[in-house]
């Protein structure tokens, strides 16, 4: 061979090794699975009720978790959520053409609202408005899920699942929750055909809590067992409960599934409870009064009509003034402490401030004292103190009545003391104030 004619065949046979290293690249590229979602949340351990279908459903890129790396199980869904959630679990790509004048095609949720109105999956709150933010309740998300589900199961040949369920039908299925005459009428059937389809399932001891907020891991379970399950009905009717129109009440030492779903609320508008064990106790009683004290209803630390009303549609409370940071705010009129971070309440916690007057203005922790600390002007002790000004302290006391009672400090229960001395830090701000 001529050495022109070898010298041409070398940078052949280069050009092909490369070649076809690059279309290796290309083909394990291709070839690689999709991204899938997260692995972990930083706050579900893995054997709750709702995690397997969490983490299916993250897998599919139909839910996510926050920045931080959490799920949030117990926060409450809005209307635009659960839209953009239940779009993506159809695949049904986004479009702009609806009727709702507070619904942009540019919002981060208008595509998944124009695509599921254009289906007829979704209403508004009324004929133009389509209220994104408001919060959507256990029954409405039902009735939602089940017409997708309706529309999922005609648009995929070969599914054989009796998906009609009457009016007259509705009631046996209905028969085991407790408060299904708390479900509305126009609810009704979705929720019975739900429960018969094993889409829904009861909280525990028969309660359904159906005007409740949906809940992020409520809304989990619901896709996952309506479209990542194969649908099965329930082929024997629920034993019958006694109907009750409204939810016992509860005190401390009560206990069982109606107190788990108490704190497990409590908790997720950030009033700390204690443990979530399903016992009423002294701290489930502060955490009580601490809603009880927000939402400005009577303070006795039980929980009877008035609470349930307030608690089932509740949603964290939001800061007086706006500021960046964590800080604090003391709320004289109401009787509460907020824990803030960049205008986000974190903790509320029940306090009784100075019967005669608490100074007010804005100040920052000062000198901090661990342990039990002689009181400067009186006998006696309180415990982990934080100064936000001479002779004033946030810190723990045996005693923390409904009203006010210090001599000016800020009282704080003493179970909750020490971890929320750790959260104030030196430096921090703490505005106290009146409301008008």
């Amino acid at each position: 061979m001529r050495r022109s004619s070898k010298r041409t065949y070398l940078r052949f046979v280069v050009i092909l090794a490369v070649a076809c290293t690059l279309a290796g690249f290309a083909l394990a590229s291709f070839s690689s699975p999709v991204a899938a979602g997260p692995t972990s949340f930083t706050d579900i351990k893995g054997t709750e009720d709702f995690a397997q279908a969490v983490y299916a459903l993250a897998e599919k890129g139909i839910v996510e978790g926050r920045q931080d790396g959490s799920f949030g199980p117990g926060d409450s869904l809005t209307r635009a959520q659960m839209a953009v959630f239940l779009a993506r679990a159809l695949q049904l790509p986004e479009a702009s053409g609806q009727p709702f004048f507070d619904v942009r095609a540019s919002d981060w949720f208008g595509g998944a609202v124009g695509a599921l109105f254009q289906q007829g999956l979704i209403q508004g709150t009324s004929p133009i408005t389509f209220s994104p933010n408001q919060p959507i309740s256990l029954q409405q998300a039902v009735s939602l899920v089940m017409r997708s589900l309706g529309y999922f199961l005609g648009s995929n040949p070969g599914q054989t699942v009796d998906f009609e369920l009457t009016k007259e039908q509705a009631p046996v299925w209905l028969a085991g929750f407790r408060d299904r005459e708390r479900i509305a009428a126009a609810h009704r059937i979705s929720v019975a055909n739900a429960y018969r389809l094993g889409v829904l399932n009861g909280s525990g001891d028969g309660w359904l809590f159906p005007e409740g907020n949906l809940s992020r891991a409520q809304m989990a379970l619901l896709l996952y067992r309506a479209f990542l399950q194969p649908i099965q009905a329930r082929n024997t009717y629920p034993l019958e409960s006694p109907a009750v129109s409204n939810y016992p009440s509860l005190a401390v030492d009560s206990k069982g599934s109606l107190v788990s779903f108490l704190e497990a609320k409590l908790s997720a508008l950030h009033y700390p409870c204690g443990p979530l064990d399903g016992v009423y106790d002294y701290r489930t009683k502060d955490a009580v009064m601490a809603f009880e004290k927000v939402e400005r209803l009577k303070r006795d630390g039980r929980v009877g009509a008035d609470v349930w009303q307030r608690l089932l549609t509740a949603l964290p409370p939001t800061p007086h003034l706006s500021a960046a940071g964590t800080r604090v705010e003391v709320d004289l009129t109401r009787q509460v402490l907020f824990m803030i971070t960049d205008n986000k309440v974190w903790k509320v916690v029940h306090v009784s401030t100075g019967r005669l007057g608490t100074r007010t203005g804005h100040f920052s922790i000062g000198a901090k004292y661990e342990g039990w600390v002689p009181l400067v002007t009186l006998e006696g002790f309180f415990y982990y103190p934080s100064y936000i000004v001479s002779k004033t302290a946030i810190h723990g006391y045996p005693s923390v009545p409904p009203y006010p009672a210090s001599h000016g400090c800020v009282r704080v229960p003493i179970w909750m003391t020490k971890e929320l001395y750790y959260q104030l830090p030196r430096g921090t701000t703490v505005d106290v104030f009146y409301l008008e």
